[in-house]
Formats: structure tokens, sequence, C-alpha cells
């Protein structure tokens, strides 16, 4: 039946939606907070509840859309009801005492005492400014320390007094007292803690006896603890030794080392063995550099627990009779100053960027919000799941921006790594926390937004009515027509996230490059949402039809020239790529060397071509070495070969050229595995005897998988980078030694005297939809040792794999592909890594796959490695060709083909190409 709001008359067909607007609607509710005081509010004229509880915080700018969602915030919090009278009267009272605190004149007065000693009245802001890491009776720890700008003028009134006061035992950098300086102690300036001047190191106040004791026990007689006491209280010695971390100035007293600093955080070490340590546990994924970065460095004490002992970087000695209070005072103001203008310049951009972060689950008004992630990832991982069973012209049509031009014979697929539809989800994952958070009216879809938001507020709500909500709320956006309007300029919230989405967090706005990278993964979401709307309709009795039916009447949602928002976001996108392709990038290479082309700049980094030289013989000499040596454990074996045969054309599962019986050479593929299994040498402790049997030592075995893994490395670096123009990362990692069920074409195969990679990828593949084989030819080297890999190696690896793992594809891993990284495939990152390692040493800079691609070229280009007719020659027919009756590229790629054929082109383009690998061979 009808229910209508009592406050609005507003009528609604049904209870639950009459609830949801009553709990917003509602003026004035009684509520009993957790304490079981009763509290009525009034509605703000905002459309908020706005709190007024003891929380420092509150009230806040953005009040709260429920009753229950304020009453849920203070049972949270804790916190008690004060009202807007009470709350207005407490700031006030806050402000008051805070002026009546304020920190007074900086003053040093000189009294003749009993032990002639020197008082300093200092204020307690004043002390817990100078040693904020320190506790004494005049600077407790939980003090706050004040406003720089605060202590400008007292510091300013306090060098007057003391410039007139040196000679009654003050110093530039320390406090003297006759008695301390008989035990040869004074008091840093600075920081406020006592100090040994012939050891050069602090001292506890607690610890005074104990280190005369173990350092200078000939004063041990004149050393009175309750004398000692009572002095180090009148100089205001700090209860304990400062916790001080660098980079920072110098402090005055303590002895300054020689030292080397970590290259990726503030740890510093005196010697190499410690930094090497460090750098393995801490920074595991960084290339161990070959030199550490030199410094200078200080600790409070070279023993003891706790952080005393820890060095600190000194960045620059400080100037003789330069005060270190004044020089601290004046860098910590600069720091604070710096920092107050950062945030200023990032407060707009940290305020939109709040908008489109992820659920904070840690803050109160978001805590339901951590099933929410996920919740959106089983949503789409769903999706993902469907492909497989649905109709394949539905499919098509999915991929078909825009039907006039036709519908692809590429249907809408699933990508190739599972990771990559979890970057997909982070942009819709910010876009759906968007929606939840109310910061957009949305008239026609904000039932149904708080339908969901109301069911991730439930404490043990179903998994499947949640997924069905998110569903009808994502349909619901993507399938209205938003309308522009003077108020609203940007109506729709997708275009509206995407347009937050492009900002970086300096400010500056994404390339036009990065932006179709956004739309493209947001346009893939909407596909998988309307296909889960198609599967939806489809029925036991009739898929097919229903789901013919389903995708017409969702078409226009998903299709270009519509009222829609995928039409708009994949206009946007070929805009954003016209402009990419308009534009002409700033060049990145600079020539320092204009005659002989040996010298250049890579982003203001200078590259000689004689450092790239070292890092192939860097390269080459760890090879042979882990062959050698870990691989091989010294033993001299070899697969002996003069002529390798191999046929391109076999396209028979399992096919390669160390198995074509030809190759008699490769036929005993066991000659590690005897070896191994005798007990040879250093192979003597891969098996070990347990009750009468021999059983393998898996600890050994992983240890020699992870040696076969850097070997497989180091083999992947020099593919990469020697033969000729670098292949794909992603392409290069994944290839295959031997033909499959899924690919008929192996990646490595034997072109006459060169042993070559045949890669397929090309950036013309997604527009002509066809693959290009392109061979790269390797260098001697590597060429001999993969061979041996293969040959002698590899058979063990796949025996070790299956008594190490208990999985099967880990062992098809070994079986089929070429590189293999332990127990997984290697990926761009990983050769990006091994690259940096080796030539962080010599150019002093990360070189990785892209910036690899930029040197290499411009270098092969003046070098003429690659020939300058090298481009297909299917633009113009011959006379033979229209002879026959057919074009000149029918008859390259139909008739009369040779191996030489790959590229697509005649067969006198194949020597072109093994000639440009070999071309930058012989330069390097």
């Amino acid at each position: 039946m009808p229910r209508s709001c009592n406050e609005c008359s507003l009528e609604f067909d049904n209870k639950v939606l009459h609830d949801m607007h009553w709990k917003k609607c509602i003026k004035t509710v009684t509520f009993v907070t957790h304490t079981g005081e009763q509290i009525t509010i009034t509605h703000h004229q905002n459309g908020t509840f706005v709190c007024y509880c003891s929380h420092p915080k509150c009230p806040k700018e953005k009040g709260f859309v429920t009753v229950d969602a304020l009453q849920k915030h203070i049972k949270t919090l804790k916190t008690t009801w004060l009202g807007p009278e009470k709350k207005a009267s407490a700031e006030g009272e806050a402000e008051s005492s805070g002026q009546a605190g304020q920190a007074p004149a900086f003053e040093i007065d000189i009294s003749d005492t009993q032990m002639s000693a020197v008082t300093i009245h200092t204020p307690k802001e004043e002390v817990a400014m100078a040693s904020p890491n320190s506790s004494s009776p005049r600077s407790p720890m939980a003090m706050q320390v004040p406003s720089l700008m605060s202590l400008v003028r007292p510091h300013a009134q306090a060098n007057q007094a003391e410039s007139s006061s040196a000679a009654a035992g003050i110093q530039p950098h320390f406090l003297h007292h006759p008695y301390l300086d008989s035990l040869n102690l004074v008091v840093n300036a600075e920081l406020s803690f006592l100090m040994c001047q012939p050891c050069k190191e602090g001292v506890a106040p607690t610890a005074g006896r104990a280190h005369l004791v173990n350092k200078h026990a000939e004063l041990l007689p004149t050393f009175d603890q309750e004398c000692f006491d009572s002095i180090l209280v009148q100089l205001q010695v700090a209860a304990s030794l400062p916790n001080l971390t660098g980079p920072r100035s110098i402090v005055h007293g303590l002895m300054v080392f020689n030292a080397i600093a970590c290259q990726f955080c503030t740890v510093i070490y005196t010697k190499q063995k410690n930094m090497r340590e460090h750098h393995m546990k801490k920074h595991p994924d960084m290339p161990i550099p070959q030199h550490w970065r030199s410094c200078k460095a200080q600790h409070i004490k070279p023993e003891g627990a706790g952080t005393v002992h820890q060095l600190w970087e000194v960045t620059t000695q400080a100037r003789a009779g330069e005060d270190s209070r004044e020089r601290a005072l004046a860098d910590k103001l600069l720091g604070e100053l710096e920092e107050q203008l950062k945030m200023w310049l990032r407060k707009p951009t940290e305020e939109l960027h709040a908008m489109v972060a992820l659920p904070r689950p840690s803050l109160p008004e978001e805590e339901h919000y951590k099933t929410l992630v996920e919740t959106i990832k089983l949503y789409f991982e769903q999706a993902v799941t469907m492909i497989n069973s649905t109709n394949e012209l539905v499919l098509q049509r999915l991929n078909s921006p825009d039907p006039v031009k036709g519908i692809p014979n590429m249907p809408f697929h699933r990508h190739q790594h599972n990771g990559t539809l979890k970057k997909y989800m982070h942009l819709v994952i910010c876009f759906i926390t968007i929606l939840l958070r109310d910061l957009w009216i949305i008239p026609d879809a904000n039932m149904v937004i708080l339908k969901l938001d109301d069911m991730l507020q439930e404490l043990a709500p179903e998994q499947s009515c949640i997924l069905a909500q998110l569903h009808a709320m994502l349909l619901k956006v993507w399938t209205t027509p938003w309308s522009k309007s003077k108020y609203h300029i940007v109506p729709d919230p997708t275009e509206s996230c995407l347009a937050l989405l492009t900002l970086n967090w300096d400010g500056s706005f994404k390339s036009t490059k990065e932006v179709t990278m956004l739309i493209a993964k947001f346009k893939y979401c909407m596909c998988l949402t309307f296909l889960r709307e198609i599967r939806a309709h489809a029925s036991a009795g009739n898929i097919e039809v229903d789901e013919e039916a389903a995708c017409d009447a969702l078409q226009p949602w998903f299709t270009e020239k519509n009222y829609s928002t995928f039409s708009r976001l994949h206009s946007l996108q070929h805009r954003a790529s016209a402009i990419s392709f308009s534009t002409m990038a700033l060049p990145s290479i600079l020539w320092m060397d204009m005659e002989a082309w040996l010298t250049l700049s890579f982003k203001g980094n200078h590259v000689a071509f004689t450092d790239i030289c070292d890092i192939f013989k860097d390269v080459e000499e760890a090879l042979v070495a882990t062959w050698e040596n870990k691989v091989l454990k010294g033993l001299e074996l070899r697969a002996d070969y003069k002529q390798v045969v191999d046929d391109p054309s076999n396209k028979d599962m399992g096919y390669s050229f160390l198995f074509d019986p030809r190759n008699s050479c490769f036929q005993d593929r066991a000659c590690l595995v005897r070896v191994v299994v005798r007990g040879h040498g250093p192979f003597a402790n891969f098996l070990v005897q347990r009750e009468d049997e021999l059983v393998w030592n898996r600890a050994v075995l992983c240890g020699w998988l992870q040696d076969y893994a850097e070997l497989q490395k180091l083999l992947l670096m020099r593919a990469e980078m020697l033969s000729g123009a670098p292949s794909r990362g992603t392409e290069l990692t994944a290839m295959l030694y031997r033909n499959t069920q899924a690919q008929d074409t192996q990646n490595l195969m034997v072109f006459g005297k060169h042993v070559t990679l045949l890669g397929q990828y090309s950036k013309m593949s997604a527009l002509t939809c066809q693959d290009k084989l392109i061979p790269h030819a390797l260098d001697a080297l590597t060429s001999d040792i993969l061979i041996q890999d293969l040959a002698l190696a590899c058979p063990f690896a796949e025996i070790t794999v299956r008594i190490c793992f208990a999985d099967e594809e880990v062992s098809q891993l070994y079986h089929n592909h070429l590189f293999v990284n332990f127990d997984r495939l290697f990926t761009s990152n990983d050769l990006s890594t091994v690259m940096a390692k080796y030539s962080l040493p010599w150019v002093k800079f990360v070189m990785t796959i892209n910036p690899w691609q930029h040197i290499q070229t411009t270098w092969k280009c003046k070098f003429k490695c690659a020939m300058d007719d090298m481009v297909e020659m299917d633009m113009e027919d011959d006379v033979d060709a229209l002879q026959a009756g057919h074009s000149c590229a029918t008859e390259n790629r139909v008739y009369g083909l040779s191996m030489h054929s790959l590229a697509g082109a005649a067969e006198d383009i194949l020597p072109l190409f093994l000639q440009a690998s070999m071309g930058w061979q012989e330069w390097c």
C-alpha cells in the first residue's frame, strides 16, 4: 500500500523506499547516545545533521546524512554530546588558555652560588624545541612544540644576553661548570645533553658514575652523586640522551666518522659488509650498487641499547664560531616554511584526490566499506567467467563500438594475464566509492545508491544481495542519458570521475596517452557489466534467443554515436588519441660527441658507448661464471656440435631442433642427470642415504634451481640487449623453445649458423589482425650457452622441479619455455631489475627496458646497423606477378615461400634482419 512521508507528504510504493527517504527528510529527531543521554537534534539547512560532540575535530564542514550515521559516529569515538553552546564556549576557553601560555623571553642570569654554578632560566617551550625527543623536569615529553615563528624574537634576546655572559662559563657550543670540568664533562648547548670531552660521546645523567668507572677510573674519587645531580638540575640537562636522525648539521662535541650512506634510505654504516646486509634485507628488489656514497657521520655513543649508537649523516661542517643552536633554529624554520608552502600548494589537489580515493575503513564514516573492494572484485571476476559460455556473436557485438563499420571477427575476450583485471577494477572501485560518498546529486539513481549503502551497513549482509544491488547501481548509472544544464556542465558521474583521475598529485594533468588508458579500462568494465545483464536475461530453454534480444536492447548503451556514457567516453578516447598522435615529443637524446658519435646524454644522464661495452663485459663474465661454477659445479660437460639442422616449417607438437633425429649430438640429454645420480664431485650432496635408500636433498635442489634461474636471467638480458633491436619484454619472457598444442610456431630456431629468437609482436598487429615473424639473431656466446643449457641443464631442471614442487603447471614451464624464473615466468619488471643491476655501476642511473630502447635505437641508426632498404616490397607490382594473375603481395605471401619469407615480404628481407643483429653485436 502507498506510504506518505510525515515531513514532506511525498508518497512511496513500498516501505523500504519510504524508510530510506524518511531518514534524510526528517527535520527534528530524538535519539539516545551510548552513555544513555537523550539528545534532540534539528536538521541543518544544508540537509545534514551537524555533530557537536566532544571530539576536537567536530563539528565538521560536512555533516551526517542520517541520524543513524551520527549516532554511530558518537559511539565509535566514545565521545559525549556538548551541544552548540557548550562546544563554542569550550573552543573559546581553549584559545584563551593557549594565548595565556605563550613563551616568555629567553633569559640567562649568572649568579655566584656556592659551586659557582651557571643558572639558565629557559622557558619550557624553548627546551622542548631544542630537544624534542628528550625529557626532563623542565621539558616533559607530552609538551607540544610551539611554532618556530614565535621563537625568533626570544632567541634573539637570548643571543644578546649570552654574549655578555660568555666569560662566566658559557661558550658558543657548550655549557661549563667547574665541577663538571673536573670530570671532563660538559653540556651540549643545542640539545641540552651531557657529554664527555675526551671520549667525544654522550653520557646519560643516570650513567655518570658508570661512565667514570668504565672509562676514567682515576676521576672516580672526586665524584659526588648528590652534587652531580643538583648541578644537572641547575643546568637543565635532559633526563635522557636525544634520539637524532639525519641528514643534519654537526652536533658539537661528538666524534665525526667517515661512513657510507644507503642510496635508498637514510641508514648510515661505517663498514661495507654491514651496508650490504642492510641492502639485502631492506631493499631486496633493488640492485646492489658496486660503490656506496661516502659521507660524514656521528652517533651519541659507540655502544648501548636502543638508538644511541646508531649513526646519522652530517651534511656540512659548522663554521668556526657559529652557534649551533642558532643554525638549528634557522634550519628548522626554513623546513617549517617549506612544509607550509607544500601544504598550501597541494591542498586543492589533495582534496580532489580524496574524492576519488579508495574506501578508507579506518574512518568511522566509512567503516562499513571494508568489504566493498572484495565485493567489486568478485563481481567482475564472475563476469569474466561468463565469457566462455556466451554466444560468440554477442561477444563480437560487445567488441564493436561502431556497428556501422561492421562487426569484427575478434570477440570480446578476457585478458592474457590475470593481474590485468585487478588494475582495471581499480578505477571502478574509485567510481563506486564516489557514488556512495554522496558527492554527486543523481536524482534518478540516488535510491539505488542509498539501498546499496544501507546493505553495506548491515552487520551480516548476504553476498548475493550486495552483488545484485551493485549490478543494479552500475547499470542504472551507465544506462542513463545524462543531459547538460546551466548548473551541471558535466552531469555524468563517470565522466566527472574520469576528470578527477587525470589529476596528478602535484596538480598537473596526465598526458593524453595515459588518459586513453583510463578510458579503455572504464569501457572494458562497462562491457563486463553489460555482459552480466545479457546473461541475466538468458533462460535455460533458449539461451541464444534471450541473449540476442538482451543484446539488441542494450546495444545503444555500448556503441558510439548515441546519448550514452559509453559513447561519450569513446568520443573522448578518439580525441585524446588524435592529440597524442599529433603531438611532437621532445627529444630525450642529446649528442655530446658530434664526430665519432660515442657519447650522448639521455634525459640529462651522461652515457658513453664504452660504458655500454663494459656492461656487456660484466654480464658476459657473470654468465660464464654462473654456468661453469653454479650450474655445472666446475664439471667439464659439453654437448659438441658443428652444424645444427632445423626445420622451421615443422608444426608437429613438441618439435624443436633439439629433438630432430638428424642432430645426433643432442640425443643424449641425460648426461648431467647421470652425473648427479652417481654423486660425482660437487653433486655428492644432491642425494642422501636414508634407511638403505637414496633420497633427493630438496634443500640443495632448490638452491641449484635458484642458481639456474640466475643463469636464465642473464641469458634473458643478453637476448634483450644484444640481438639487434630490443624485443617487447612481455613477449621475450614468454618465448617457447618447442612447439606446443596451443602454439605451433616455436620461438627458438636455427637459420644456418644463426641461433635466432623469432618474435611476432608488432604495433600494427592490433589494426591488421596479423602477426609478423621477426627474427633476432643471438651473439655467439649467448647462442652456445643457450644450446648447452637446453641440451644438458634443462633436462635435470625438469626432474628437479618435479621433486621440489608438486605443481604440474611449474613443470610445464620448464618443459616448454625458454626462460623460467624458479617457479614462474619472468616478467618485464624482472628484466628491468637485472638490467638496472648491471647498468647502474657504469651509467649512474637505472637503465631499464624503456631507456635502453631509446639509447640502443639512437646508436644503431648512427652505426648503420639496420639497412635503409628494410621495407616491405609489396607496394609495387612487377610484370611477372601480373602475368601470373595476382599481385606482388600475393606472390610474396603464397607462392615460392622459404624460410627467408618470415616478415611477410620477399625472401631477401631475412638476411637483412640477421645482418641488423650482427651489425650491433660487432660494434659491442
